[in-house]
């Protein structure tokens, strides 16, 4: 029996003023007939943004609140509530924080949708192959799950999308301890899976309008892409946007761990792009993650090679504000605080990153080894 195909629905938009945006959404939205076909006004609709750090939105870390604001409006003129959440990575600050620093406190005030704090909202338990996940509730409850993602490289999973975005209904730090009990790339992708299964959003929007490159998620550099996609298959669209950044097909092990599941498509033989042609799309010059050489290696190459082949985090002395935040959410507990200035032990560092991705001041370097560089 042929796998049905998915669609993804692509459509420029040039920058982030509200009246582009709309035309945008408007335009993904018509591939499947309306808006309509996805929200009736008696629904609970939960937004679920990349809200990843306290950066403004010309970072490139976060989803840029004018995605949020214009389809939070679209879904209130039809009559629909609207809840915004998420819950960052090692959080460390109060969440209004959050929402202020990435323009979504000003979304909520113009658009009277409702910002959800996960962390004292309550959780339901979802069990998914085995291994029990606690989603925030305000999530698990909704009619429609809509995730709003954001187009960027990644340390660890070299590119976080539709389904990593997804890890964020897990409220608070219960996240790092994911990443200590599956250190490796393959089984922390697998919890990711696992997540966004259990999550079930029914819509998957991404902002490729400006994305990020090389070491990201949060210190990685913006990168001008100039479109938003659209698919009710957040793996199908991981594939496709994550082809359009350069990676090969089965790179993203979150993307191939998810077909094999059944969960969504990954092959582009089973995807059907509408709006613009891939070839159009190409980013020839994205740059993406050092880590990425080491992933193509096999395993007894990288033992053997070991000493010469790694990327790692290493502090920058001169950024470093002493926060200790890095030290607090390491979920190994490898770094330790030596004058106020964080130390890696690099025997114990499962290289998940974390420290990189909660630093607010990218204090926090990928550096690569003098062969990973040349190889890059």
């Amino acid at each position: 029996m042929p796998t049905e195909k998915s669609i993804v629905a692509i459509a420029e938009c040039a920058d982030y003023r509200d009246e582009d945006v709309l035309k945008a959404l408007k335009k993904n939205f018509s591939v499947a007939g309306s808006i309509e076909r996805f929200i009736r006004p008696s629904d609970k609709v939960f937004l679920k943004p990349n809200l990843l750090t306290t950066k403004g939105p010309d970072s490139a870390a976060t989803t840029h609140p004018s995605i949020v604001r214009v389809l939070a409006s679209m879904i209130r003129d039809i009559g629909a509530r609207v809840f915004i959440g998420d819950s960052p990575a090692g959080i460390s600050k109060p969440i209004q924080q959050y929402w202020k620093a990435t323009g979504m406190a000003e979304v909520a005030e113009q658009t009277g949708a409702r910002l959800v704090p996960f962390e004292n909202k309550g959780v339901i338990e979802r069990v998914v192959q085995g291994r029990k996940y606690y989603i925030a509730k305000a999530v698990a409850e909704a009619d429609i799950v809509i995730n709003l993602c954001k187009m960027k490289t990644h340390g660890l999973t070299l590119f976080t999308g539709a389904v990593k975005n997804m890890f964020g209904v897990i409220p608070g730090f219960k996240k790092g301890e994911y990443h200590m009990i599956a250190p490796g790339v393959e089984d922390f992708s697998e919890i990711l899976v696992d997540v966004f299964q259990a999550s079930q959003p029914g819509l998957n929007i991404m902002d490729a309008v400006t994305a990020m490159e090389g070491n990201g998620p949060s210190s990685g550099m913006p990168k001008h892409v100039g479109y938003i996609a659209m698919s009710t298959d957040g793996v199908a669209l991981d594939s496709v946007m994550s082809s359009i950044a350069g990676f090969q097909n089965g790179e993203i092990h979150t993307t191939r761990i998810a077909s094999e599941r059944g969960i969504g498509v990954s092959s582009m033989d089973n995807i059907i792009v509408s709006g613009v042609s891939l070839e159009e799309m190409k980013q020839n010059s994205f740059h993406l993650p050092s880590v990425r050489i080491q992933q193509f290696l096999p395993d007894f190459l990288t033992k053997l090679l070991g000493h010469f082949i790694w990327v790692r985090p290493y502090p920058d002395g001169e950024r470093c504000q002493k926060c200790g935040l890095c030290i607090k959410n390491c979920p190994v507990k490898a770094m330790k605080s030596v004058d106020g200035f964080p130390e890696i032990d690099y025997s114990r560092c499962i290289k998940c990153f974390c420290c990189d991705e909660i630093c607010p001041h990218d204090a926090i370097e990928q550096r690569a080894s003098w062969l990973v560089e040349k190889f890059m």
